[in-house]
């Protein structure tokens, strides 16, 4: 039977948790986007520990611990395998704000550790790598040390004022006896841990559900943990994109069969061999999910997703009836293109129709279960092509740069196919053709390509007036439209793109969608079985 000693409360000091932090015995579960902390946060936690104000409580699992390479912050420890280990539940943003600042404020490349506090005012500040912080700022790392701060003083004794002094000797004093209540729970048994969670507050950003999940559940074998971070790498290893720890949670549920917005997590495995078997199954389970949405469908990134649910849908489909195939893979991938252009005229999907989507496609078969899903999406609407849509927070943009690569763009100089999942990782894969905003189809996609930067709007131009029909074509320029880049002429290029481009797109969603086409069983299966 599970056991649970009573938590032990101890009082924790900055520089207690940057020792175990050093030594390896302070765990933080490693989350795909861990620190969520931006730099007022830690700025406002240093003042707080300055003022004496409370900062909120830790909670530590104390268990074994396997020999790994931990990233906390700026830093990177060779941590050793332990037997008693204290695993981070609540607390991360603060333990990765106080120890990165204290051990790197004066050497961390990111802005967010590199905490000053300022003689003169008693604030503390943050400082850019190409910043020369002023004389009177201190990194907060030379606070901890009371040699390090002494020859400090010593070098800039000169022009420090006695106020000055004493407030270093003051901030110093407040952040090495600061004491945090700390909870450390050693039990075997993940329900009383997540109560004692549920009871306590968060300082700053609240954990999300998905870290919460993750920080109970990690299987830590090892460097390469069974998590949910690990689990969405593995569509990246595809080239799809990894995807994040919500979507991937979402996915895990959806493969148990339950609610994938529920937020009760207890008893969600019988086994810690129950999670690895759901944890392995599930990758799989995903290859065939990204085989589907880029074979298929004709969608090469996660991050060209118009709307993400589609993926914990598919996990359901694909659990109960295999890798689509045949008329079930049509139907999909008319669901995924109707409900995209349905999502943008109603901004979004609810989450009622989420979950019907996901009971949808409990039924007899693969073909009925993808029959449901399309039923479930309106056929009198069409797609009407938006080009002023180009941020990437837009669903219309996503289909805008799905309908430009379905032309299968190559590089204007070396006609190499464009690697759009590297352009993707790296940042925004559309490039402008003219610079100016003064056009009045400047700030549309009729004036982007899809394609790796490498130099000005100028080039980019010469260097697509002077293409091949082939590279042309890859971008949905014609002679004529060469032409007109070549004079220049922009205002009449960008008023021809736009209509082509137009007509491409509806082609194209067109094409995907099939609207108007007869869903369900194709005529030769009902033959087959009539």
């Amino acid at each position: 039977m599970a056991t649970l000693d009573r938590p032990r409360i101890e009082q924790r000091t900055p520089e207690d948790l940057v020792r175990d932090v050093q030594r390896g015995v302070v765990r933080i579960p490693q989350f795909q986007r861990g620190f969520k902390w931006e730099a007022g946060d830690v700025v406002k936690l240093f003042d707080s520990i300055l003022r004496g104000f409370p900062i909120g409580n830790l909670l530590l699992w104390r268990r074994p611990a396997p020999a790994q390479t931990l990233h906390v912050g700026p830093l990177t420890i060779e941590a050793p395998e332990l037997d008693s280990a204290l695993w981070v539940v609540d607390g991360q943003q603060r333990i990765t704000s106080l120890v990165g600042a204290l051990c790197a404020a004066h050497a961390a490349t990111d802005l967010r550790f590199r905490v000053h506090l300022d003689l003169d005012s008693g604030e503390f500040h943050t400082a850019g790598t190409r910043q020369q912080p002023p004389n009177t700022w201190i990194p907060v790392s030379f606070l901890l040390d009371t040699a390090t701060l002494l020859r400090w003083m010593r070098e800039n004794g000169e022009w420090l004022s006695d106020e000055q002094l004493k407030l270093a000797d003051q901030a110093a004093k407040a952040i090495r006896e600061y004491q945090i209540p700390t909870y450390v729970v050693t039990t075997d048994d993940e329900k009383p841990l997540l109560d004692i969670f549920t009871r306590m507050n968060n300082a700053g950003k609240r954990l999300t559900k998905a870290e919460i999940f993750q920080a109970l559940h990690s299987q830590t074998a090892g460097d390469a943990p069974m998590t949910l971070a690990a689990i969405g790498r593995g569509p990246a290893e595809l080239g799809f994109g990894a995807l994040d720890d919500q979507l991937v949670l979402r996915c895990v549920l959806a493969y148990r069969g339950g609610d994938i917005f529920r937020t009760d997590f207890e008893g969600e495995f019988e086994s810690a061999a129950d999670q690895a078997e759901t944890f392995r199954a599930l990758a799989a389970n995903l290859r065939d999910v990204v085989a589907f949405l880029r074979d298929v469908a004709e969608i090469p990134h996660v991050k060209l997703l118009p709307y993400s649910h589609v993926v914990p849908v598919l996990v359901r489909f694909v659990r109960l009836h295999g890798a689509p195939e045949g008329r079930a893979a049509t139907l999909l991938r008319r669901w995924v293109w109707r409900g995209a252009v349905v999502g943008t005229r109603a901004r979004g999907q609810s989450v009622a129709d989420m979950r019907g989507q996901i009971s949808a496609v409990k039924r007899s078969d693969p073909v009925a279960a993808a029959g449901a899903l399309l039923e479930r999406v309106p056929t009198d609407i069409r797609f009407t092509a938006e080009l002023d849509k180009v941020h990437f927070n837009q669903a219309m943009t996503k289909i805008n740069v799905l309908c430009l690569w379905s032309a299968e763009p190559r590089e204007p100089t070396t006609g190499i196919p464009v690697d759009i999942a590297r352009l993707l990782d790296e940042g925004n894969p559309l490039r402008p053709i003219f610079d100016s905003t003064n056009l009045a189809l400047a700030g549309t996609i009729a004036n982007r390509i899809i394609g790796a930067a490498s130099g000005p709007a100028s080039i980019l131009r010469k260097e697509l007036a002077k293409a091949s029909p082939e590279v042309a074509e890859s971008h949905l320029l014609d002679k004529r439209t060469q032409n007109l880049l070549a004079k220049p002429s922009p205002a009449a290029f960008l008023e021809r793109r736009a209509d082509t481009l137009t007509a491409a797109f509806e082609r194209h969603v067109d094409r995907m969608a099939e609207w108007g086409a007869r869903d369900g069983r194709s005529i030769a299966d009902l033959l087959r079985t009539g």
